[in-house]
């Protein structure tokens, strides 16, 4: 590694900024592209992943300020939940421009850098949704899926340049986002909320219990770690053994 510069996409809350909390704690200079600022203390600049354009600014301006990053974590996270024949165009595209092409955008411009450096990694936070689906969430699922294929593409191509590219796929972390899902779910199927976290959540899972953003971002570490420098290319679980209880 010649630096210790991460980019951490959507890293002003949630799991992000657990990742972010976590990098800046051992050392690493790590900095949240979001939309939004941090409530937190926390390098930041403001990047819609969207934008191609956007993405440039940000990593010029990261690039200037802390050096260039080795290390991108695409962590964007948007949930919207209808069914498939009410689900609004607007929604779809916006999940999948977030989620998936944000993840490819951001992806495009790290890569010649770490090219250069002669080493990399990239960590996707997808979901144990990019695995299997749920009803209402056609374009999370659609767009999560993708994840893995996007991931399993680079791998293959960035493996001669010591750059590795690998998935995380929590199942349900607790997060505001999740406690949106949570309410939402409840609306749609006509239950309580903490129906809906025994019932449907935590149903499918062999650990009747959500996954906590630190245990993502022990993840992270993991994947970063001179243990882990020949894996690429996988999708790992944190989901409490989803559906194998079943």
């Amino acid at each position: 590694m010649t630096n210790k510069v991460a980019v951490i996409t959507g890293g002003s809350s949630g799991i992000g900024l657990s990742i972010v909390q976590n990098l800046t704690a051992q050392g690493y200079k790590a900095i949240s592209w979001d939309i939004n600022p941090p409530k937190e203390n926390v390098p930041y600049i403001k990047c819609d992943v969207t934008s191609e354009e956007a993405v440039k600014t940000a990593l010029e301006q990261t690039t200037k300020e802390f050096g260039a990053p080795s290390i991108l974590i695409n962590n964007c996270g948007l949930q919207f939940l209808s069914p498939v024949d009410e689900f609004p165009i607007e929604k779809w595209n916006q999940l999948i421009s977030i989620l998936l092409t944000g993840t490819f955008l951001c992806s495009k411009h790290l890569i010649p850098g770490m090219k250069k450096n002669g080493w990399g990694r990239i960590i996707n936070v997808s979901s144990i949704h990019g695995k299997v689906a749920s009803p209402y969430k056609a374009a999370y699922v659609a767009a999560k899926h993708g994840v893995l294929g996007l991931s399993k593409v680079m791998a293959l191509e960035l493996g001669e340049f010591n750059i590795t590219v690998n998935s995380i796929c929590p199942g349900f972390v607790d997060t505001p986002l999740m406690r949106q899902q949570l309410s939402k779910q409840a609306e749609l199927n006509k239950m309580s909320e903490d129906e809906v976290a025994t019932e449907i959540m935590l149903k499918p899972a062999c650990i009747k219990k959500f996954t906590t953003t630190e245990q993502v971002a022990g993840m992270v570490n993991y994947f970063m770690s001179d243990a882990a420098s020949t894996i690429t290319g996988e999708a790992f679980s944190m989901s409490g053994g989803w559906g194998m209880g079943q």
